[in-house]
């Protein structure tokens, strides 16, 4: 089994004295005016006249006058000992207490809690729990805890906690008042951390213990090998096997930069680049605080996304996991989201489409929340140069009057009786239109025995015609037909009689404006 142990206040006896085990735990208890060793076995000890095995263990010579501010070694095994409770301080999500017989009960603010409880926290939860010493112990999401031991020693001068974490993850900021001697043990299935007076986590996933510093120090024991570990560096254990060299913890992400404001979902957050960050641990909570847990994500690539999340102002928790899994420390950033009602989805014209409809049917997707739309339509990308601007019902708005070749933005927002939602993206499409009909007042057609020769005005520059023939006479449809001719054509006539040619302009981009016709007689040679 792994062992996590930090030691400031809290030693090992180098002897045993009289009935005390060698290897038993010892509070260090700093003599006061007025303390004597007799008075002292009144007050802590299970037999007040262990003092004498007190007196031993720390080479008193004299029981009734002792240095002030000394310290002396005691045993835990002679302190007198009453269980302690535990308070939950807060719970948001899904939090529980397990019963024996496995069923759950929601746990409740201000509910104490006893030796033996069993916790459990559900995805997009929180717990806090209180201890007798004042540490603080969060559990976070899917995490499954149990309260082993809860006891006071000699009236609440020292503090023993034993907590088994046998899945997920908890945070602790372990006795903050850094009285001497209080003791917070956190099992796993492969690993104990001891903490006495500072903060960090421990996470337990399968076979591997993972152990961040953030303050204070923690040495770390495995398979009969300890290592240092100070705040800012991290450890872990697999398989119970020595633990690692101490690593350096990731410094917390730099969000001096990351969006502010979003209007619309999901939001993102694009992580800057970070030496040896192999992943980014995102959650973004409703408060300040960072109690209540909104949602929470994963990132390799540093592209942090939540899609669901209501309108409001909001805190992200981020911090760089190396590829250890061993996880830096946090940074926080607040934005707000205002993206509701939803604005609607643009249908036609597509992004950068080409139209040529001079008077188009614009069209967007309906919004559940929405009661009307509000539509611009502007020449320019920040709206300055408005063309029209209307308050619509539908789901389409045909325009009224007819564009001018050029480019268009337009974009919706979504309104209902009490708010109106956000633009949405800005869409743009070009308004080009179709080729006119050609000019063919000067059109002259002349057949040459079997042979039909036109003679008409060049196309414009950009243009060339369309032509297809008919024969009237036989009631025969595209007898003869050809694209990218110019004003001078020729073709074999195959049919005798009326003949209708029909000719369109057709641009780069292949498309043809109206016909223009005319007729002529095909008469066989004389």
């Amino acid at each position: 089994m792994l062992f996590v142990l930090l030691i400031p206040q809290l030693c090992l006896p180098l002897f045993a004295a009289e009935n005390a085990s060698l290897n038993s735990p010892e509070w260090l208890y700093r003599v006061r005016p007025g303390d004597t060793l007799i008075h002292f076995g009144n007050r802590h000890l299970v037999n007040p006249d262990d003092w004498h095995i007190l007196q031993k263990l720390n080479l008193i010579k004299n029981p009734y006058r002792m240095p002030i501010g000394s310290k002396i070694r005691v045993p835990l095994h002679l302190l007198k000992q009453v269980p302690a409770q535990a308070e939950v301080i807060f719970a948001s999500g899904g939090a529980f207490i397990i019963n024996s017989d496995k069923s759950r009960q929601a746990i409740t603010v201000g509910q104490k809690l006893n030796v033996g409880a069993e916790l459990q926290t559900i995805a997009k939860s929180k717990l806090n729990i209180r201890f007798a010493d004042g540490s603080i112990v969060t559990m976070q999401p899917s995490s499954t805890l149990k309260l082993d031991t809860l006891s006071m020693y000699s009236g609440g001068g020292m503090v023993d906690t034993k907590l088994r974490l046998q899945q997920g993850g908890v945070e602790i900021e372990a006795n903050p008042a850094h009285t001497p001697g209080n003791s917070m043990q956190i099992f796993t299935p492969t690993a104990v951390a001891a903490v006495r007076g500072t903060s960090f986590r421990v996470s337990a996933e399968s076979q591997t213990v993972r152990q961040e510093t953030l303050s204070g120090q923690v040495a770390l024991a495995a398979a009969g090998q300890e290592v240092a570990i100070d705040k800012g560096y991290g450890s872990l254990s697999e398989d119970g096997n020595a633990p690692l060299p101490p690593v350096q913890l990731l410094a917390a992400p730099d969000v001096s930069k990351l969006i502010v404001q979003f209007e619309t979902l999901p939001v993102e957050f694009t992580m800057p680049a970070q030496k040896d960050a192999a992943a980014w641990v995102g959650s973004v909570y409703q408060d300040a605080q960072l109690n209540i847990l909104a949602a929470e994500n994963i990132s390799q690539s540093g592209q942090l996304t939540f899609v669901d999340l209501p309108d409001g102002q909001y805190t992200l928790k981020v911090r760089a996991k190396d590829s250890l899994g061993l996880e830096g420390f946090d940074a926080v950033h607040t934005f707000s989201l205002n993206a509701k009602p939803y604005a609607p989805a643009i249908v036609y014209p597509a992004a950068a489409e080409t139209i040529r409809e001079p008077m188009p049917t614009l069209r967007w997707g309906s919004v559940n929340q929405a009661s009307s739309y509000q539509l611009e339509l502007a020449n320019d990308t920040e709206f300055k140069q408005v063309v029209m601007a209307q308050q619509i019902v539908n789901t389409q708005f045909t325009l009224e009057n007819s564009l001018q070749p050029g480019r268009y933005f337009w974009r919706l927002a979504s309104l209902n009786e009490s708010e109106k939602g956000p633009y949405s993206a800005i869409n743009h499409f070009v308004y080009k239109p179709k080729p006119p009909a050609p000019d063919i007042s000067q059109l002259v057609a002349r057949v040459i025995e079997n042979r039909v020769f036109i003679n008409t005005l060049n196309p414009p520059l950009g243009f060339f015609y369309e032509a297809t023939l008919d024969n009237e006479q036989n009631h025969q449809k595209n007898v003869w037909q050809a694209v990218g001719l110019n004003g001078r054509f020729d073709f074999l006539l195959r049919e005798y009689g009326k003949q209708t040619l029909r000719l369109r302009l057709v641009d780069a981009e292949g498309v043809a404006g109206p016909e223009a016709v005319t007729e002529f007689d095909g008469l066989p040679p004389r």
